[in-house]
């Protein structure tokens, strides 16, 4: 069902002025007075006469009772493709979000569909055609059920300025994001978006090609779907065509179907791993790096309530020639990958911002300054000092002053987190030791060893990664020693996990870990990194990387732990989505140093909610093909974060190609539109889903 969620006013006044110029043209229309709605259904730019066109109202949030998804009008459209809508908008009150329009026109078993806008900002004319329902059905994947298309109101609410990232609702055609730089030509983004409209364009030219979609796209032992944009919300739910060991399947219907009618260009020439639309953002029209560029070596994310993306950052932008230094700028993005207003922001002690970044219960946010730069900068006035965390309210001012807050002998910090009490905890790679800071408060600080204190320089332990369970314990992945430590909620040490279990390795090379919404760790076993905190002489082969779970209850792996497959390669971050779905983003497929064609991966497998799984796989089997999902949009990845629309945002870390002691940083952030079950931001503790 729906949910029915009352937004904080926080909330709803960002949305309120996010919403306030979408659709491309303002719109006479108000609540409660009439309106029309012109425009024309369309396939390569041919009019489609006979459609049975309606237009349809989204209500999000709390709106009194009344149901979700209301028709406000229907029209059919001419030889031409021309429809005309008079429509009577339903009427909302005050404290309310302004519901979304959509736009379906269908003939039989076509449908083609258009997210145009909210009540207050609809364009008056529109073009519907398979641009804008593949626009529609990716950006609302999550939410779509059938014909209806209705979910949490942030979300909702910020999945049409993505579909609007993909095509313009007014004239359908490509946005300017998707056919300009970094998109267009330098990824496949664009071809794979053509060639999903040139499926539709396939259904809509011949009926019977409609089967062969609903059949292509029907989940394994589900149900087949009722329409096309149906199709293609499951399309981004279940993007591989895989069979049951993994491997893909001989056939791809969809990419069979695009070769039916080409009218869209450029297309792909062959099938792909997948058929998620990975958009690549810079902050801009641009992807040459130079010292303008918004971002080098974004780490890691932290997004707020309202779905504002907040991204680390670890060196200063510079030319890929010249030395980078700490970076000293924390980055924000609207929900849709635009630069936040006023970001990026300083100040606050930033220095080298490398995997730490978090929300506390009050809303302000918390960086770990690991110290990242090129080994020059050591030398220079700008020397990271690689032992100080910063701290922001939600409008981007620093609090922290202007060494940040060192209290705790807090050294090389990476994770870092807090609790929903408002504690913070902060792995500290240099010296083998977590810091706490009680309610948030740096000068109540503790040090909490996990071992004996290290020889200066030479830490033997390297906390990395750091979550926390549903009661409250703190765990951390211990990189050098391939261990995990857990902590209690009031600092005590209370385990040590080794990294093997019943004769089975099941840690090499810790980095990322993640919590499900049931308290279950997961963790990613890079089998390759030792830390740099500072030294750096451990790594390991690459050869196994792996993922393990580890139960709430028992604390022990589970079995059939460590799991591998679905395209795992020097897996770093990883995260757990609204169906505990586990998602994994890989550091490239081959270790630094090395040069390789193939393009870098994320991996999917199979969580503790099996029933969200495809039919017959269990806890840890992968979903995602051998192959990972790639993309040539991908660099290294280091983090990964899922957002209230199902949106999956991930770092362009470090270029594929780099050279770690000469600017190694990339400048990019790539969205997996839709692709995950949304949850409710911030992630303080497990994860909420968000429905």
């Amino acid at each position: 069902m729906p949910s029915r969620i009352r937004v904080t006013g926080f909330v709803l006044n960002l949305l309120l002025v996010f919403l306030a110029g979408c659709g491309g043209s303002s719109s006479s229309n108000t609540p409660g007075s009439s309106g029309v709605l012109r425009g024309s259904v369309e396939s390569g730019g041919n009019g489609l006469g006979g459609y049975q066109v309606s237009l349809y109202a989204a209500l999000i949030g709390n709106q009194g009772g009344g149901a979700n998804w209301q028709l406000l009008g229907s029209a059919t459209s001419e030889s031409n493709g021309a429809f005309e809508i008079n429509y009577s908008p339903p009427l909302v009150t005050g404290g309310q979000p302004r519901p979304i329009l959509f736009v379906e026109a269908v003939n039989g078993p076509v449908m083609l569909a258009s997210a145009i806008g909210t009540l207050s900002s609809a364009p008056r004319s529109v073009v519907v055609n398979e641009r804008t329902t593949v626009a529609t059905g990716n950006a609302f994947a999550q939410f779509i059920n059938s014909s209806s298309i209705a979910g949490n109101p942030v979300g909702m609410s910020n999945a049409v300025h993505m579909a609007a990232n993909l095509a313009d609702p007014i004239l359908g055609n490509v946005s300017r994001v998707l056919a300009l730089v970094p998109n267009g030509s330098e990824t496949s983004t664009l071809a794979t978006f053509n060639s999903l409209t040139n499926a539709v364009a396939s259904c809509v030219a011949v009926a019977s090609n409609c089967s062969t979609l609903f059949a292509a796209t029907t989940p394994a032992g589900g149900i087949p779907p009722a329409n096309v944009l149906q199709a293609l919300a499951n399309l981004v739910k279940y993007p591989s065509f895989v069979q049951p060991d993994g491997s893909p399947a001989p056939d791809d219907p969809i990419f069979d179907l695009s070769q039916d009618r080409e009218i869209y260009s450029p297309f792909l020439s062959a099938r792909p791993t997948s058929w998620l639309l990975f958009l690549k953002i810079t902050g801009g029209f641009y992807s040459a790096q130079t010292s303008s560029n918004l971002m080098n070596g974004p780490g890691n994310f932290a997004i707020d309530e309202a779905g504002t993306v907040w991204v680390d950052n670890n060196y200063t932008p510079e030319p890929p020639d010249r030395h980078a230094c700490a970076g000293r700028r924390l980055i924000r993005f609207t929900p849709w990958g635009t630069i936040f207003p006023g970001s990026p922001y300083f100040h606050g002690g930033l220095s080298g911002c490398g995997w730490g970044v978090s929300f506390d219960p009050g809303g302000d946010l918390w960086v770990a300054n690991f110290g990242f730069q090129d080994p020059p900068c050591a030398d220079t006035p700008l020397a990271a000092a690689s032992n100080s965390v910063s701290l922001f309210d939600s409008s981007g001012k620093a609090i922290s002053p202007k060494a940040g807050y060192t209290n705790g002998n807090i050294s090389w910090p990476q994770g870092s987190f807090s609790d929903r009490a408002g504690n913070l905890w902060i792995a500290n790679c240099g010296n083998d030791s977590v810091t706490e800071f009680p309610n948030g408060d740096p000068t109540r600080a503790l040090n909490i060893p996990l071992g004996p204190a290290p020889a200066p320089g030479e830490p033997q332990i390297k906390p990395f990664g750091i979550v926390i369970d549903l009661t409250g314990n703190v765990w951390t992945t211990n990189n050098r020693n391939n261990t995990v430590s857990i902590l209690s909620p009031n600092g005590a040490l209370i385990d040590t996990l080794p990294g093997t279990y019943e004769g089975k390795t099941v840690l090499t090379h810790p980095v990322g870990n993640a919590t499900d919404s049931q308290g279950n760790i997961w963790v990613s076993n890079s089998d390759w990194l030792d830390v740099p905190c500072p030294t750096k002489n451990n790594v390991g082969t690459a050869a196994n990387p792996s993922i393990t779970l580890y139960q709430a209850g028992t604390r022990v792996p589970y079995p059939g732990s460590p799991f591998t497959g679905g395209g795992l390669t020097i897996p770093w971050g990883l995260s757990t989505d609204g169906n505990d779905t586990v998602w994994v983003f890989n550091f490239g497929v081959v270790p630094v140093g090395r040069r390789t064609s193939i393009p870098t991966g994320i991996s999917r497998f199979c969580g503790m909610n099996t029933a969200a799984c495809p039919s017959g796989l269990g806890v840890g089997d992968p979903i995602s093909p051998d192959t990972g999902y790639q993309s040539n949009a991908f660099v290294r990845i280091t983090g990964g974060q899922f957002d209230p629309s199902g949106n999956i945002w991930m770092t362009g870390n470090w270029k594929i190609d780099a050279d770690p002691n000469m600017n190694p940083g990339g400048n990019s952030v790539v969205i997996a539109i839709g692709a995950a079950a949304p949850i409710k931001t911030p992630v303080i503790g497990p994860p909420v889903p968000f429905n």
